[in-house]
């Protein structure tokens, strides 16, 4: 069978959607800056940070609908079950010399497990409450928007529940001139198309 590049790009009207063309807007739990949204920037708290601009990679998310089977004399059908997310989902992250992002998931991580005493903090088991429901207050939600050339949103992704759960080294070289960058592993309940 022959296809003719017309019909193609036919079906291709938009052009095709660009992978660098996105943004992430990270949420910080309350119990970090005292407040949420944070408060102005000062120079003791450079807060507020726009993720916007410093997430250099992330992903839309992944999603499966499991299945069971059921047998009947032998034979078996394959029936729909629960659907299941991806355990975590993974963002580069571009260190500024403020360290600012890097710092507040640090932070963040230190409310969940101290370093020093492997001590919850006791603040974030309270239940905070927000037009998607119940979360525990060192749970946040994550946001990936999808741009399209023209610069206007073609899709987002709201993440519920996240939290970070694992934070990659930054490799240091005196080899290397490049701006440094690490990941972020986070941990999420579910995720739904906004």
């Amino acid at each position: 069978m022959a296809f003719a590049l017309s019909t193609f790009k036919a079906n291709l009207s938009g052009g095709g959607a660009k992978s660098a063309l996105f943004h992430v807007e990270l949420q910080f739990p309350a119990i970090l800056s005292g407040s949420n949204p944070p408060p102005p920037a000062t120079a003791s708290n450079p807060l507020p940070i726009d993720s916007k601009f410093l997430i250099s990679a992330a992903s839309i998310p992944a999603s499966t609908v499991a299945t069971y089977d059921i047998f009947y004399h032998g034979k078996s059908i394959k029936v729909a079950a629960d659907r299941t997310y991806e355990s975590t989902w993974d963002t580069t992250i571009i260190n500024d010399e403020d360290f600012a992002i890097r710092k507040k998931i640090e932070d963040w991580m230190k409310l969940l497990s101290n370093h020093e005493l492997n001590t919850r903090d006791k603040r974030v088991t309270r239940i905070d409450v927000n037009k998607e429901g119940k979360n525990a207050a060192y749970k946040q939600d994550l946001i990936v928007r999808q741009h399209s050339k023209s610069g206007s949103i073609l899709e987002s992704y709201k993440f519920l529940g996240a939290f970070p759960t694992a934070l990659s080294t930054i490799a240091l070289s005196w080899e290397s001139n490049t701006i440094e960058t690490y990941t972020c592993g986070w941990t999420y309940d579910c995720w739904k198309r906004l």
